[in-house]
Order: structure tokens, then sequence, then C-alpha cells
């Protein structure tokens, strides 16, 4: 009679297989039980802990997360149904929920109208943070034209929670401030510089933002009485030179509606640099109240068609520079705030859209400066200057963090969400990022697995 074999026991995996199978288990909840299987793989945890940090997830809309380091494609579903993602932070996710309700209307006949939820959600630890007053803004006649553009979210210095900033291409409300549980602030309709802003980032105790023409703006944020959240004033930190003829460069385009004939000038002539500590606040309580104002569609400044009419009446900011070249590509020009080392960052992104051409998309110029807040300037940095750090960029969150020595993070260099390529900000150079994940789409955005825990 042949003997019988019997299977090795789960202890006595090799090492270097269990090391396969950390890497691929970034919840907190999953390496719990791992550990607990038994003593072997506890130690093994344990040894492969200190391991280099990989690259982090990317997240399509509709809840698949990807693994950049193996091309791993993992569906991991979300705390409610009928949910895309629309914002991102480290590792947590601002979620869009729509559901369809039957309405009675007066004369009896039945009406369908969707109901709007949003919602934080960290996929690392399961938790979620109901963001019911959101709902108030953003209900169903707001997307039937209009669309978030970005959602970002930081810890509330005071330890209550999150801070959420919304942006966005809605004149009535392009920013909005969120504090759960306590209330929301937007300012008033087409109050100036919000209507023109095409990025946002929290950054030491502010948040900036930042318009087509680069001008940089910084809001003092606050709590009322109720914990509610409050701007308390704006100032105008940079304000970038016009031209002097009204032409606009192809890559920055004039956000002063106050000046009819494109001349950007200050009252007294200067096109001056100086206006860096200008206070702006929401009652329009400024040396130049034109600033704040609100405007009307014809003092809206169209240079390089900013605003996109849809219909008679309605009209959006378009917060990215698309142009048509030739007959098979399209330019995407766009601009992104970020902190790194310290600094606040701002960089320019130019990528060639192939219509017909598989995977020819790419990234065709990227420059990267550095906000002097008291000298009011961007200062180009160069020949790398990131000080060992490498930068993620997608339309809906950028971060930069240290690149170690080891891994797979290389310091120096830019990566992308949309295009199978990276950025070598040494040698200004591409070179390909052979994990592709497919076709060109603004909506992909960052998430960033926590560090391992033993």
């Amino acid at each position: 009679m042949a003997g019988t074999s019997t299977m090795a026991p789960w202890s006595d995996l090799p090492s270097d297989l269990l090391g396969l199978v950390i890497a691929r288990l970034p919840f907190p909840a999953d390496r719990a039980r791992f550990r607990a299987v038994c003593r072997a793989w506890h130690s093994a945890l344990r040894r492969h802990v200190a391991a280099p940090p990989q690259l982090p997830w990317i997240v399509l809309p509709e809840g698949t997360f990807v693994t950049v380091s193996d091309g791993g494609v993992h569906r991991m579903a979300f705390p409610e149904s009928n949910t895309v993602c629309i914002g991102s932070t480290d590792g947590w996710l601002a979620l869009h929920r729509t559901d369809n309700d039957d309405d009675d209307s007066v004369d009896g006949a039945r009406t369908t109208k969707t109901r709007h939820t949003f919602l934080l959600h960290n996929p690392f630890t399961g938790a979620t943070v109901p963001l019911a007053e959101l709902g108030d803004i953003l209900d169903d006649d707001f997307f039937e034209e209009f669309r978030v553009c970005k959602v970002i979210i930081r810890s509330h210095p005071n330890g209550g929670g999150h801070l959420v900033a919304v942006m966005t291409n809605h004149w009535d409300c392009p920013l909005i401030l969120c504090q759960p549980g306590k209330g929301i602030w937007t300012p008033d309709s087409c109050t100036m510089p919000f209507v023109r802003v095409v990025d946002i980032a929290f950054f030491a105790d502010k948040l900036y933002l930042i318009t087509k023409a680069e001008d940089l703006f910084a809001v003092d944020l606050a709590d009322d009485k109720d914990g509610k959240p409050t701007v308390t004033s704006v100032e105008r930190i940079i304000r970038q030179p016009r031209s002097p003829d009204g032409v606009i460069d192809a890559f920055r385009w004039s956000d002063d509606e106050d000046d009819d004939d494109g001349d950007a000038q200050d009252n007294d002539g200067d096109a001056s640099t100086n206006d860096h500590d200008e206070s702006l606040n929401q009652e329009g309580d400024s040396e130049n109240d034109s600033e704040i104002e609100p405007v009307g569609d014809d003092g809206i400044d169209d240079v390089g068609h900013q605003w996109q009419y849809l219909t008679g009446e309605d009209l959006i900011w378009k917060t990215t520079k698309y142009e048509l070249e030739g007959d098979d590509y399209a330019v995407n020009g766009s601009w992104h705030l970020l902190e790194s080392s310290g600094r606040l960052l701002m960089v320019r992104r130019e990528c060639l859209i192939a219509a017909f051409v598989k995977d020819a998309d790419h990234t065709r110029s990227v420059d990267v400066s550095k906000a002097d807040m008291d000298a009011g300037t961007w200062v180009p940095v160069t020949g790398g200057g990131l000080g060992g750090q490498a930068i993620f960029l997608s339309e809906l969150f950028n971060k930069s963090m240290p690149a170690p020595a080891h891994g797979e993070v290389l310091e120096d260099t830019m990566y992308f969400v949309d295009t199978p390529d990276v950025w070598d900000l040494k040698s200004g150079t591409r070179r390909p990022f052979t994990r592709s994940i497919g076709f060109f789409d603004l909506d992909r955005t960052w998430v960033f697995p926590p560090e391992l825990i033993v």
C-alpha cells in the first residue's frame, strides 16, 4: 500500500513567500488576522515591516484599487452602494452616493429625483464620517450641469475631527468648507478670487488657492462659536505680472475681471508685485473692492475661453487648459498646489492626449516653482531641488513624500495617475513607466496605505 503524503504545516511556509503575502495586506484588519495565525507568521510580519515603502495605490472612481507596485487590480466595496470616489487625502477617500427617490407631484404623477449624500471613508481602517451638510448645496440641481472638482481633508487643528475643503466649477459655490456635524461656509456668489481658483491645498494653518494667472491667495480659517468653519480674511500672496498688451501667455490666462482692456496694472499704473500683502475679506473690505465684489457674467474676462457656456445662462469655470493640436491630439494643461518639505510648491504640467493611438498619452512638460511668501513671487525649482522627495500628482490629490535610498519610490521624480510615464526633475525629461492602467482619466486619485502594523 502506497504511503500517503502529508501537507507541510502553514507555519513552515518560507519567509520569502510570507513576505509576498504581507506585501499584499495593507489593511490593518488583514494584518491582524495574519499575525494571529501562529508565532512564525507573527515573526515574519516583524521581519518585513522595515521594508521600504512601496508606491501608493491608484483609486478609480467606481472603487477599483490598483497596487502600482505589481499592477494588481483589487475591487474593494465602498461602504455604500451607487458610490463613486470624488477626492482623497492620504488614506482617506471622499465618496459621493446617489439614490433615486420617487416623488408624488401635485397632479399625482410620479417623478424621480436623485438624492445625493457624501461621506469620508478610510479603506484601511474601515472608518466613515458622514458629510450630511454637503447634501444641502450639492443637490440634484447642482449636478445637472456642474461637478465637484476636488475634495481635500485636513485634521482639525483643535482636534475636533476633520475640516473638508470642496472645490467646484459653479460660481455660486466655488469653494465649500465643511466641518462634519457643525456646518459649512461658502463665499458669496461670484466672489473673487474664489470663482477663478484652479487648485487648492492646505499648508501650515491656512488654505491656499491658485488661479490660472498663477496668483496665490492665503485663506485664514477659523471656527465660529458653534464650531462652524468660517473665513476671517483672504490675502493675496503672489500677483503675477500681466502682459502689457493684454495678450495672455498660452499657459497663464488672466483673472483680472476689473480691467476691460486687458491691462492688469494697479490703480497707480504699476504692474507690481507689492500687493502680496493686500488683505481681502468677505465683506469687500480692501484697498481695491473690485477684487472681491460679486461680478456678473458681463464682467468676467473670457480670455482664453476660461468660461464654457452650457446653456443660454449657465457657464462653468474650466480648471484646466484644453486645446486641440492637429486632428489626432489634444493638450491638457493643469496647475497643482502641494506642500513639500515645508514649502508650498506650484506644478505646471502639460500632457498630450492621443485620440486614436493606444498608450500614446504622455507628459510633455513639467515646471515646478516654490512660493516665496516674503517676496511675493514664484521661484523656479531647478536641478531636482526636491531634497530627496518624490511627488505624486493627480487632479484630485497631490502629495510629496520622502524617497528612500532603496525601494520603488525614486527621489526627485514625479508620478502621475493618468499617463504611463514619470518625470525626472533632475534631467527635466520623462521616461516610461511600465505599470500603465489604461486610458487617460482625470478622475483617478492616489491613496496612501498606512505603515505596516506589527
